[in-house]
Formats: structure tokens, C-alpha cells, sequence
């Protein structure tokens, strides 16, 4: 009785091996109608890579006698051990080993080095049957190679890290072989392709389907976390974008772009590319590479480093180059538009922002605190995230001085300084502002007790130097009267027109410099902050005044108890006002 079972077993295999009916490959949970069925009957799919004299369909990967002793029936001649680049990334926390177990097999037709017709024993059932095809377009590209940088990682312990999902929660269909190694056969099932690219998930209405069963990203499930849902703010593509998912910006396989698999090679070309140089999206692009002064976040590749726990740059340490990135500023994982723009009481997503708050477009990316040293893993503030580059003890070191910047008595790239509430005078960005406020005009009056680091300056791009948001003459003497910059905030009335109603008790000063004298307000003014000077008869850093030594000469002193100034513009010295 135990010989006929087997020998009926055997008669089996063998009809199944040499099961010929034509069929189509389409989805289908049929084998013989799959890319996978390379006999006569078989073909189609994008490649329609069929034989021209087997009919046997099984046999090109099983054998019923003398199979390989790594799989069931396995008949494939494996690759050549220790062939492979392997997956690497600073943000994966684990091992990855030479392709092993599943993932083996598969990669015995799908590296490209074996010919599929070729089987165990030096048989080749087809010796017109060449390698596995190659396609340009990476999604169709069935021919992963020997480097598998630009794919997955497989062949690694699943391990318990941050933004992973425990395995007992995920679905029967998505396995780890041996429950504990992540193989090509954790996401595809090489015998049923009813969802088609032989995946185990049906991903037709939600392409990362298989992608967040295991990546549970911080804030990717945030109602206003615009690359997951789509957000709120461009509802004709909305659908798109939340249907694509993860798969907006990776990709499995074949990502030209690695480590992270991105599906562009530059990481700035990722967001462009995909979505933000094209209708209805803002052109972004155009505002980094067109305008003639912008964060330059073209000019570096490669030396942007994720870390393990908030997938977003280590910080305070400083870079070891100078670079930037959108990363840095953006988290594509968890930003949305909720506040957004900053500052606008009618913002589309409420609420709205106020400063400093940092709202949606910032959510979730690290930052440094007012002191210029302290790390925050996700911003409670705008100006955390500029600090992160422009305050600390790198500041100085990354600093471009540009042929555009003054020279002023008090000098440091260290904003955190510029901004600190110890200091005399300083713009209200890290503290509520000074005094009452009365230069305002009268609708910020009240209500402006802070401002934003991008009230004055464009992040992306602007042609003013400085990537201010209008124009503010820094030289002397200055072709005109106009600082648009400045009185987009300050009354320009209330400083620099006597006859007017209110006036400054500086107006006189203030119009015989400006317009008698075409002193642009750069040549006196710090914009960001001043602290006092150290020293007998030196600058006491009120009124944020902070000479520019490029046209005041000498050792000039201002004095605001006494009201006088002593610089090298004047005839004689000092000057009471």
C-alpha cells in the first residue's frame, strides 16, 4: 500500500510538471496563468518570457527525484555563494546576511546570472531561454542583479526597533520564515498572483498595503499627515497621492535612488520630481534653483545621515559637512498643512498658527533649542528648526560671509546669541518683543509680540541677498528712501516723517539719516539682535543697533541713556541727539 501511494505521488508531480494548457498570464491565482509558467502554454506579463520546446511547467523550479536539499523538490541550480552587495541604511537596525532560504531560490532566476532553461544537474531545458530580461523602467524589471543596495533588505532577523510593527499583529499572509527571517516570500507568494507582481496583499486601492503592515512610521496616521492621506490643500489629486502612499516617493526594487530606495537618484529630485514642480503643486523647484539666492539643497549628495530613532538627522553634533537638505526642514513622514501658511489667521487647516509656533509643514523634525545647544526631537517652534544650523558652535563654521554681509562691531553667526532675551535689544523671534511697540503699525501693535524667522526671510528661495522676502538696501549711500522690508512691519510715517501724527521722538534723527542722508537703516541696525558691548564708551546694543563697519570707520560708540552717537560720519563727536 505505501508503494502505490508514492508511486501515485510521483505520477502526479509528473502530470504537473508537464501541464500544457495555453492560458493567459494575467492575475490569477493559477499558476499556469502567471510569468512564473515559462513552458510552451505559458508567456505574458511585460516580458512574455515563455520556452519554445518545454512543456513542462513545474520543472523549471521542482524536480520530483534528486531535488535540492534547500527547498522541497527544488531543482534550480542555486547562485554562487557571497555574490551579492547587500542592502545597507544608517536607519536600519539590523543584520543583513548573503541572500539565504526563500529569497535564494528566487534570486536563482531573478539576479540575472543563471539562464532560466538551466536546472540542477547541468540540464538545460531550453537553451534559447536565456537570463532573466532586464527593463529600464524599474517597476517592470524583473532582473534585480547582484546588487541589491537598490532594493528591500532581505535575508535579516525582523527586529523589534523603533517605527516596526510586532509580527503577531500583522496578517496570516505576510510570514517570516522560520518566524524570524524577512525573505522575498514575506511580501510575495511565488505561486499566486492574484494581486498581481505575485504580492500576498491586495494592494489595488491602497499601493502600500504591504509597506505598513510592518513600518509603523510616527505621524503617518495623523489626519493632516499630507503624504499619507493626501491632506486637504490640493483636493483634485488628493485621492492620488493617499492611494500611492509610501509609494509616492519609494520603491520596493530597483530604487535609483539608495539607501532609503528612493525612486529618484537625488533626494531633492525625489520631492520635485514625484509632486512639487508641476500643477497644482507650488514650484518648489523653481524657488531653489532659479532664484538667485537659496538654501543650496543641490549642491551636496550623500552626506546626509539619518539616525535609528527619529529617522531625521542627528543633532546638535554637528554635521561633518555643510550641507542641506528638505529633510532637514520637512519630515516627509508626518508633515501636513495643518497652520499653514504660518501665521495666517485663515489658515486652510486649522488651527491656525501663531508665532513661534511651528505648525503642520514642520511637524516632526528635530531641532535646537534657544540656548544653541540643547537637541528637540520634534519642534514646538519655528525658529528650532533654522537653529539647527544657523545657532551653536557650528554656526560660525558653516557660515558663507558672502559678499553682501556687513561687518558689524558685534559679530557672530551664533542666532541663538543674536536672539537671547539677556541682550539690550534683540527682534522678537525666541522672546516676546521690548517695549509697546508703538513703531508698529497700528494693526501689529497689539497683537505682535513675536515674529517669525520667515516674516523676513523666504526658506526656499528669493532674489534679495539673504533670501529676504523684499528689498532692504544695505549699502551707503543708499539709492533711495524705500526699505520695504522694514515697513512691512514698522510705520514708516511714525520714524521718518516729522509733519506726521503720531511720531517717534527719534523722527528727526531718523529723517535727517535716511532721507537727508541716505543712510540705509543696515548702516546703524542689526536686524536680529545686539548684545551690549563690554567696555567704557562702547556700543550698548540698544535699538538694535550695531554698526556696519564697512562705512563706519574707527571705534564708534552709541550711547542711548545720554542720546549720542560718536562715528566717523560725523564732523565732530560725540553727537547728541
Amino acid at each position: 500500500m505505501k508503494f502505490m501511494v508514492t508511486v501515485m505521488v510521483g505520477v502526479l508531480l509528473l502530470v504537473l510538471l508537464n501541464f500544457s494548457v495555453v492560458l493567459a498570464a494575467t492575475p490569477s491565482r493559477d499558476i499556469r496563468q502567471t510569468p512564473h509558467n515559462l513552458s510552451i502554454s505559458g508567456g505574458g506579463g511585460d516580458h512574455d518570457v515563455r520556452s519554445s520546446q518545454e512543456g513542462g511547467i513545474c520543472v523549471f523550479c521542482h524536480t520530483p527525484h534528486h531535488a535540492s536539499s534547500e527547498a522541497p523538490l527544488w531543482g534550480r541550480d542555486l547562485p554562487t555563494l557571497n555574490i551579492y552587495t547587500t542592502y545597507i541604511s544608517p536607519t536600519l537596525n539590523a543584520s543583513v546576511e548573503q541572500p539565504r532560504g526563500d529569497s535564494k531560490l528566487c534570486l536563482s532566476c531573478h539576479d540575472g546570472t543563471i539562464a532560466l532553461g538551466s536546472v540542477a544537474g547541468g540540464v538545460n531545458l531550453d537553451p534559447g531561454l536565456g537570463v532573466m530580461p532586464s527593463d529600464p523602467d524599474p517597476l517592470k524589471n524583473p532582473n534585480l542583479g547582484t546588487d541589491l543596495r537598490d532594493d528591500h533588505p532581505i535575508s535579516f532577523p525582523y527586529p523589534s526597533a523603533p517605527e516596526l510593527s510586532n509580527p503577531v499583529s500583522w496578517p496570516e499572509e505576510v510570514r517570516l520564515e522560520g518566524d524570524i527571517f524577512l525573505e522575498c516570500t514575506s511580501c510575495h507568494d511565488p505561486h499566486d498572483n492574484q494581486y498581481g507582481r505575485f504580492l500576498v496583499l491586495d494592494s489595488s486601492l491602497q499601493q502600500d498595503a504591504l509597506c505598513v503592515v510592518c513600518h509603523e512610521k510616527n505621524g503617518w496616521d495623523d489626519a493632516d499627515s499630507g503624504h499619507a492621506t493626501g491632506g486637504t490643500r490640493y483636493p483634485a489629486v488628493s485621492a492620488t497621492v493617499a492611494g500611492q502612499g509610501c509609494t509616492s516617493c519609494h520603491l520596493s526594487h530597483n530604487a535609483p535612488g539608495n539607501p532609503y530606495m528612493f525612486k529618484a537618484f537625488q533626494e531633492e529630485d525625489n520631492c520635485y520630481l514625484s509632486c512639487h514642480q508641476d500643477p497644482p503643486y507650488e514650484n518648489i523647484w523653481s524657488q531653489f534653483n532659479v532664484s538667485l539666492y537659496s538654501h543650496p539643497v543641490g549642491l551636496t549628495q550623500g552626506v546626509h545621515q539619518l539616525d535609528l530613532i527619529n529617522g531625521m538627522e542627528s543633532v546638535p553634533i554637528p554635521a561633518e559637512k555643510k550641507h542641506v537638505e528638505c529633510v532637514d526642514c520637512h519630515n516627509p513622514h508626518q508633515a501636513g498643512w495643518q497652520g499653514a501658511p504660518h501665521g495666517d489667521s485663515s489658515a486652510l487647516v486649522p488651527p491656525a498658527t501663531v508665532a513661534p509656533d511651528a505648525g503642520g509643514p514642520l511637524r516632526g523634525v528635530t531641532g535646537i533649542d534657544k540656548t544653541g545647544s540643547g537637541m528637540v526631537d520634534e519642534v514646538q517652534y519655528e525658529y528650532q528648526v533654522c537653529f539647527k544650523c544657523h545657532a551653536g558652535l557650528w554656526a560660525d563654521q558653516f557660515a558663507d560671509s558672502g559678499p553682501f554681509r556687513p561687518s558689524r562691531q558685534y559679530q557672530t553667526f551664533d542666532q541663538s546669541s543674536r536672539f537671547s532675551a539677556a541682550n539690550p535689544s534683540y527682534h522678537p523671534v525666541v522672546e516676546d518683543r521690548q517695549g509697546d511697540g508703538s513703531s508698529l503699525l497700528p494693526e501689529y501693535q497689539l497683537n505682535m509680540l513675536r515674529i517669525y524667522c520667515i516674516d523676513c526671510h523666504h526658506p526656499h528661495g528669493s532674489d534679495q541677498p539673504y533670501m529676504l522676502k523684499a528689498e532692504n538696501k544695505a549699502d551707503y549711500p543708499a539709492p533711495g528712501a524705500s526699505y520695504p522690508l522694514c515697513f512691512s512691519c514698522h510705520d514708516y510715517d511714525y520714524l521718518l516723517t516729522p509733519a506726521a501724527s503720531p511720531v517717534s521722538s527719534s523722527v528727526a534723527l531718523h529723517n535727517g539719516h535716511v532721507i537727508d542722508s541716505k543712510v540705509s537703516c543696515s548702516v546703524c541696525h542689526d536686524p536680529h539682535g545686539v548684545p551690549a558691548d563690554q567696555g567704557a564708551g562702547a556700543n550698548d546694543g540698544s535699538h538694535l543697533v550695531n554698526f556696519d563697519l564697512d562705512y563706519v570707520s574707527g571705534s564708534p560708540t552709541y550711547d542711548s541713556a545720554a542720546r549720542s552717537c560718536s562715528v566717523s560720519c560725523h564732523g565732530s563727536n560725540p553727537q547728541n541727539y
